[in-house]
C-alpha cells in the first residue's frame, strides 16, 4: 500500500478548493492502515486538526440510526411494512400539496399510507423545511425544547410533497424513523443507541447534545462560500437541524469524532461484527440494510445526485450497484452516506475496506467525494 497520492490530494487539492482542513482514516479487516490530519481546524489561529476533535456528523447520523431500526426488524419488533400510523395516529390522514397546471396549489388527501419502508428509502414524501409550520409551533409551545416525539408528531401537521411510495426525495423521514425507534423501545433515541450500538463497538465519544465540556473539543465549522471559493467560520454550535434541547435528530444530531465512526464503518464492513468481537447486527440484518430498495422512478431520481452516481439506497445508505456508470473504483456492494459538513462513511465487505473522512464545512461533494474513494481504493494495493 503506498498512500502518497492520498496524503498529496488532503494537502494540496482540498486547500485549493477551499477546505480548510480534514481527518481521514482506513482501515483493512478491523486494523488501521491509514490516518492523516491535513490542513487546519482554524484558519484564523492556523491551529491544526485535532486528532481527537469532535465533529457534527449531520446526515452521517443516518446510518446508525437505520442500524438501529434494522436491529428491531431482526428483534421482530417492527416491520418495514408497518404504516406509520399505528404508532403515530397523526399520520393516518396525511395530506399532499399537489401544483395544478396554472401554478397554483391544492391540498388533497393522500391515495397512500406513509410505512416504514418509506421513511428508511426517503420515498414518504416528507422535505427538508426546516421551517416547517409544524416545527415552529413546537418550537413556540415548548419554549425552543422540542422534545423528540413532539417534533416528530408535528411534522405530519403539514403537507407532503407527494403520495408515500411515488418518488424519492431526501427528506426528515429518518427524524420521524427515529421517533418510532423511541417508542418501540421506550428509551430516548440517546440512550437506545449508547446502549445498543455505541458502547458494544467501543465508541464512547458519540452522542447527540452539545455540552461545555464538547464544545471546547468541538472542531471550528465553516459553511462554504460560492463567491470567494473560501470557507466562512461560523459558530461551533450551529446545527439547524437540532431543532431544541431535548430533541434527538435522528436525521442529523450527532457528535462524533473520526475514531469513533470508523469503529462503526467497520462493523458494517464485517456485516456487523465490531473490532472488539461484540456484533451489533447480524449479517443477514447488514445485507438488508445495504440491499437497494428503490423502484425504478425513484431509482433514476436518486441516481441524479452526480456524487452517489451508480448507487442505489438502501436503509439510509446508498449503496453501490454499478460502479462502471461513474468510473468508481469502489466494488459493486460498498455502502455508506455523507453529512452536511462532508464526513463521509463507507464500508465494503466485499473489500474489507472502512472509510472514515471528517471536514466541517461541506459543499463540493459532487468535487471532493468521488475523488477522494478513488484515490483510496487505488493506494490500497
Amino acid at each position: 500500500m503506498n498512500f502518497e497520492p492520498l496524503k498529496e490530494f488532503l494537502d494540496t487539492c482540498l486547500p485549493m478548493l477551499g477546505i480548510p482542513g480534514s481527518d481521514t482514516i482506513v482501515y483493512k479487516g478491523h486494523e488501521e492502515v491509514f490516518r492523516y490530519q491535513s490542513g487546519f481546524d482554524n484558519l484564523r489561529l492556523r491551529t491544526p486538526v485535532r486528532p481527537d476533535a469532535l465533529y457534527h456528523m449531520y446526515s452521517v447520523t443516518k446510518v446508525s440510526t437505520c442500524v438501529a431500526a434494522t436491529q428491531l426488524i431482526e428483534r421482530g419488533e417492527i416491520m418495514i411494512t408497518d404504516p406509520v400510523s399505528a404508532y403515530f395516529p397523526e399520520y393516518k390522514d396525511i395530506k399532499v400539496r399537489v401544483k395544478n397546471p396554472d401554478g397554483t396549489f391544492d391540498i388533497r388527501p393522500a391515495k397512500t399510507q406513509l410505512l416504514i419502508k418509506h421513511l428508511l428509502s426517503m420515498t414518504g414524501g416528507l422535505d427538508y423545511d426546516l421551517n416547517r409550520p409544524g416545527i415552529k409551533r413546537v418550537k413556540e409551545r415548548t419554549g425552543g425544547i422540542c422534545p423528540t416525539l413532539d417534533i416528530v408528531r408535528a411534522l405530519a401537521e403539514d403537507p407532503f410533497l407527494f403520495d408515500p411510495g411515488a418518488d424519492y426525495h431526501y427528506s426528515l423521514c429518518l427524524d420521524v424513523m427515529g421517533g418510532i425507534i423511541e417508542l418501540v423501545s421506550g428509551m430516548k433515541l440517546s440512550d437506545y443507541m449508547r446502549e445498543n450500538i455505541f458502547e458494544p463497538l467501543g465508541m464512547y465519544n458519540t452522542s447527540f447534545g452539545l455540552t461545555d465540556s464538547k464544545l471546547e473539543r468541538l472542531a471550528t465549522q465553516y459553511l462554504y462560500d460560492a463567491n470567494t471559493k473560501s470557507a466562512k467560520e461560523v459558530a461551533k454550535d450551529y446545527n439547524p437541524y437540532a431543532f431544541g434541547s431535548e430533541y434527538d435528530s435522528g436525521g442529523a444530531g450527532l457528535i462524533s469524532t473520526v475514531e469513533d465512526q470508523i469503529l462503526l464503518a467497520d462493523a458494517l464492513t464485517h456485516l456487523g461484527v465490531g473490532k472488539n468481537g461484540n456484533r451489533i447486527l447480524s449479517s443477514y440484518g447488514t445485507n438488508l440494510m445495504r440491499t437497494n430498495i428503490l423502484n425504478d422512478v425513484q431509482y433514476a431520481t436518486f441516481n441524479k445526485t452526480p456524487q452517489v452516481r451508480g448507487y442505489g439506497y438502501g436503509y439510509g445508505v446508498r449503496t453501490n450497484m454499478h460502479p462502471e456508470e461513474a468510473g468508481n473504483l469502489m466494488p459493486a456492494g460498498e455502502f455508506g452516506w455523507d453529512g452536511a459538513r462532508l464526513s463521509y462513511i463507507s464500508s465494503c465487505p466485499e473489500s474489507g475496506i472502512s472509510i472514515f473522512h471528517a471536514e466541517h464545512m461541506g459543499a463540493l461533494h459532487g468535487t471532493v467525494i468521488p475523488r477522494l474513494r478513488n484515490i483510496i481504493y487505488s493506494c490500497m494495493d
